[in-house]
């Protein structure tokens, strides 16, 4: 007989996760970085903007920007806005016209390896901090995410990262760069879980939790930990609130749907087209007029939280000042402006929330106005950006609330959202 082939097992190569991983860990690390590094030099590059455009804080004073518009005279507002129109109206005009075509973070995340282009996203992104430091009454918090999503996208082509990879990593770069700006590191997490991969599990919540703290841990290192808003006395959470919010969940649900019909039909034109830089000019001059009689329509809608949450609004002001921001938006979308929604949303919400909570209690006293304002801004933010968990979360870490504001914030988005659910049944029919 011949020897019989001898049969060996066959040779099994361990690799430890951490070196499998190595370059994912590592792109976490990176991202975070970079995030808090662009946070923090887009929010000295608004601010710079800000004080130089209306002419204050030149001399060391310490303001915020609404009272710093406050300051400002009448006409130069109005120059200012109509400034704004034409950087906005050309510049929009150029990033569209020539170049690759402009994608969003979205677009981004679904061809992760692809990502958005990197010198025009970058540009683009910076045109919104420009115009929003010139008065435009958008939001901020689209560029950091954009220009860390640019970075990633860069980032990931070149280290040959795996598609699912590549998607986690742009989908926290885009949370880290919320963070950056808000400092709402809990927040940003719940984001990138609910907007961005939009599912849960124990790796993207461990990648999202890495890169959001780095990111904010960069940017308190500069800027230092930011309250956006501050409490002076923390509200009681009494029946009449919790009744209230219930009530106003089922309300701001509806008028976030007149919100969105408003703006379906904007911008009239494609943003190629040469009308829009004069419209532009023409619409942003309009914001800029009615500034003139209502200056805290003005920059993303801080201002007019910090109004409603202080206490400090009649309920006609505050009715005024929520259909003229309603209407400056709206403009500035018009024109084909970009940027944010999160802080006009909050604004809106809690504008709307204030003047209804007057009226409360003048029945049912005992009612606080800034908690029905906090609740306000929650709602409409969380059902017009699709947002709910993150918005909740969101309200807490930019006032510091306790832990007790959770249950009328949840009440009051439970009733939003089963109003929203029930909307879009009536209108299927």
């Amino acid at each position: 007989m011949g020897k019989s082939a001898v049969k060996y097992p066959p040779v099994l190569h361990f690799v430890s996760p951490m070196k499998l991983n190595s370059r994912f860990y590592f792109s976490l690390i990176y991202i975070g970085i970079i995030a808090g590094l662009i946070g923090t030099c887009l929010t000295y590059l608004l601010h710079y903007i800000q004080h130089f455009a209306f002419g204050y804080g030149l001399n060391g004073e310490e303001m915020s920007f609404r009272e710093g518009v406050l300051q400002s005279s009448p006409e130069r507002r109005w120059m200012v806005l109509t400034l704004c129109g034409l950087v906005a109206g050309l510049g929009w005009f150029v990033i569209h016209r020539y170049g690759k075509p402009l994608r969003s973070i979205k677009q981004g995340l679904d061809e992760p390896q692809q990502g958005v282009p990197f010198f025009k996203t970058i540009a683009h992104a910076l045109l919104q901090i420009i115009t929003v430091g010139l008065g435009s009454p958008l939001g901020r918090e689209v560029a950091p995410r954009e220009i860390s999503v640019a970075f990633g996208s860069l980032w990931v082509r070149r280290m040959g990262l795996t598609d699912i990879d590549a998607k986690l990593i742009l989908a926290c770069a885009s949370g880290a760069g919320l963070t950056a700006v808000y400092n709402v590191p809990l927040a940003a997490t719940i984001f990138i879980l609910e907007t961005m991969v939009m599912s849960i599990s124990t790796r993207s919540l461990g990648a999202a939790l890495v890169t959001v703290v780095i990111a904010t841990c960069v940017s308190r290192f500069f800027l230092g930990d930011l309250v956006q808003y501050h409490q002076v006395v923390p509200f009681e959470i009494n029946p009449p609130l919790l009744v209230f919010a219930g009530i106003i969940g089922i309300l701001t649900a509806l008028l976030v749907q007149a919100f969105r019909f408003s703006g379906e039909k904007v911008p009239f034109w494609k943003r190629t087209d040469k009308r829009m830089m004069v419209l532009a000019v023409v619409l942003f001059s309009l914001i800029g007029a009615i500034s003139m009689i209502q200056p805290e329509i003005l920059g993303n809608g801080k201002a007019g939280n910090q109004l409603t949450f202080g206490e400090m609004l009649t309920w006609q002001e505050s009715v005024q000042l929520l259909g003229l921001k309603w209407i400056v938006v709206i403009l500035a979308l018009a024109a084909g402006a970009y940027g944010g929604l999160i802080t006009p949303s909050m604004m809106l919400g809690s504008t709307f929330a204030y003047a209804l909570a007057i009226g409360w209690n003048t029945l049912f006293p005992h009612l606080s106005l800034e908690g029905a304002a906090i609740v306000g801004a929650c709602v409409f933010l969380g059902i017009m950006q699709k947002m709910p968990m993150t918005s909740i979360v969101f309200l807490l870490e930019l006032t510091r609330s306790n832990a007790e504001t959770l249950m009328p914030l949840t009440l009051a988005m439970g009733t939003a959202i089963a109003t929203e659910r029930l909307w879009k049944k009536y209108r299927k029919r």
